[in-house]
């Protein structure tokens, strides 16, 4: 006779031979969206690669993500090597290697060598991201934005000595990068960095401390420094490629600790000290902070909101899937009205996500072979930004729901992925800009640029150009009222009415609306999709407003 126990567990053995084997081909979604952003012709010759790529994330990345996040599996600094000599390396589990191996033969980098596939590469990136992070996405996105850097500043000399090591796909002879542009003093206050750059001949030599390191290992390092002489504030802050080994010898840098992190514990942070590190100007110096934020956290932020996609899909099809195999009280909890609730908000979270970010990367395309109108690059701008701080705040959101679907089960590392893209939420609403800081830049960029205009001007164009039925007139009026109250908004804060929080429940709205935006234009290629319809509707009334003013005074006596 079959106990409850044994139907208990026959049911959760038959949720776990439920998942999928191929993550892309799981996804439908991602292969239609694809094909609206890339082009049909061009996804049919990706589309081999994709599937390898789904697999690779629904099988053995899935287990290697999971082997590389175990406390004794952590990376260790090595200072010194066995004949005492200093090498500051980081030593990680053969499981972290693996991994890099793996991902690096997809040419999820290598891409970069041929402008305008950057399509094709965030979707392999938003496949590996539904397993967590396994080391290697940071890495990934900081070794992107010095390929960007290099070909679009670099020297000549630079372009030869760097892109064939960054741009290759053998994980044994790649060249990594990494970011250190925080000081211990100034994090989001990037102005206030106090690290000197001391010049020598052709280079410079560093002076100072890095206090969040991520990459610790990398093989080069981009870094921010103020060179003698330069202004205060970010203006006086130039770029430079720090390499971590001169002819064999390690450079005059010393890691201080590794850091001991909530999530992304795979790939190492680390605190540094520069005492002379050679270093190499990259691009003018006096454009060093300004290529920073044009070139490398914007393409750092399509890269975290990618990730944070990648962990809604997951989290959304983890609750999915365990909530039509999870009994309680006679039936699936699928068939409850508060669960279906849940997995309806994580789906159409997931689809929005996708949606807006993959909007962004096909613009980024078009920008990368054909040269964009002032008014093209602030409507982006304000997107990058926008989009980051969104998905990022739904990420958590998302993963925490699906917890809460899994009940106990979904606190426990071993039972499913959801623990560790939970921690990896964390870090990814805090790395590229904080909330706070990617709402003051975009009102910045409105108040100095009128950058908001060129945003709503963009996304009505969208609009007018999505080719609807008249069944979908209705989602398309309401997110043509919310961009109307969203230019109200920005009209009222522009004339002083409301502060700084006010600017968040306008960027709230304009986050929502660039999903709901990109969601119609891709219903107008598929107007039969009664799914990507109701996760509109669903959007529109969880997040756009139509009327927006400032929030309610702060109680003064909180504040005592």
């Amino acid at each position: 006779m079959t106990s409850e126990t044994d139907l208990g567990r026959r049911d959760l053995l038959a949720w776990e031979k439920s998942q999928p084997q191929d993550a892309y081909a799981a996804d439908p979604n991602l292969d239609r969206v694809l094909a609206l952003r890339f082009g049909q012709d061009r996804l049919a010759g990706e589309r081999e690669r994709l599937h390898g790529a789904g697999r690779l994330a629904a099988g053995r990345l899935r287990q290697l993500c999971a082997d590389t996040n175990h406390d004794q599996n952590l990376p260790r600094l090595e200072r010194y090597d066995g004949l005492g000599v200093r090498r500051e390396e980081v030593v990680f589990h053969p499981s972290y290697h693996e991994a890099g191996r793996l991902v690096w033969s997809t040419g999820v980098l290598s891409d970069y060598a041929t402008p305008g596939r950057e399509v094709v590469q965030m979707a392999l990136l938003y496949l590996f991201a539904q397993v967590g992070e396994y080391g290697h996405q940071c890495p990934l996105a900081c070794t992107a934005g010095l390929i960007k850097l290099i070909q679009r500043v670099g020297s000549d000399d630079q372009k030869q000595r760097y892109l064939p090591r960054l741009l290759h796909r053998d994980y044994a002879q790649r060249l990594h990068a990494s970011q250190f542009l925080t000081e211990v003093q100034g994090g989001s206050d990037v102005g206030s960095n106090a690290m000197v750059a001391v010049r020598e001949g052709d280079h410079f030599r560093l002076h100072g401390e890095k206090w969040f390191c991520s990459v610790i290992d990398a093989g080069a390092f981009l870094m921010t420094a103020r060179p003698e002489g330069a202004p205060a504030g970010t203006k006086g802050l130039g770029l430079f490629v720090v390499p971590r080994e001169l002819e064999g010898e390690t450079n005059q840098f010393f890691v201080r600790r590794l850091k001991r992190k909530l999530g992304t514990r795979a790939m190492a942070s680390g605190e540094a000290d520069f005492l002379g590190a050679y270093a190499e100007p990259l691009g003018e110096l006096e454009r060093g902070f300004k290529n920073v934020v044009e070139i490398v956290l914007n393409t750092s932020r399509i890269y975290n909101a990618v990730c944070c996609a990648g962990g809604m899909q997951a989290a959304y099809q983890l609750a999915r899937t365990f909530a039509a195999h999870r009994r309680a009280f006679g039936q699936t909890i699928d068939q409850y009205p508060l669960v279906q609730e849940k997995l309806a908000i994580l789906r159409a979270e997931a689809l929005g996500a996708v949606a807006s970010t993959f909007r962004l990367t096909a613009q980024a395309d078009r920008f990368a072979t054909q040269e964009p109108s002032g008014d093209e690059l602030l409507a982006w701008r304000v997107g990058v930004n926008v989009n980051k701080y969104f998905t990022a705040v739904r990420n958590t959101d998302s993963v925490r729901m699906a917890v809460e679907v899994f009940g106990g089960n979904g606190t426990i590392e071993t039972f499913s992925p959801l623990v560790q893209l939970y921690r990896d939420s964390m870090v990814l609403e805090s790395w590229e800009g904080t909330h706070n800081v990617l709402v003051q830049q975009v009102l910045r960029d409105a108040a100095r640029y009128g950058a908001h205009l060129a945003f709503l001007r963009e996304l009505r164009e969208g609009l007018a150009r999505a080719q609807l039925p008249a069944a979908h007139a209705e989602l398309r009026e309401r997110t043509r009222r919310g961009l109307d109250a969203l230019a109200a908004g920005f009209e009222r804060l522009g004339g002083g009415d409301g502060d700084q929080r006010f600017g968040r429940v306008l960027v709230d709205q304009a986050a929502a609306l660039l999903e709901c935006t990109a969601l119609l234009e891709e219903l107008a290629a598929t107007p039969e999709d009664t799914v990507k319809a109701a996760a509109i509707g669903l959007l529109l009334e969880r997040y756009v407003a139509e009327q927006l003013a400032p929030p309610p005074a702060i109680p003064a006596a909180l504040l005592s």
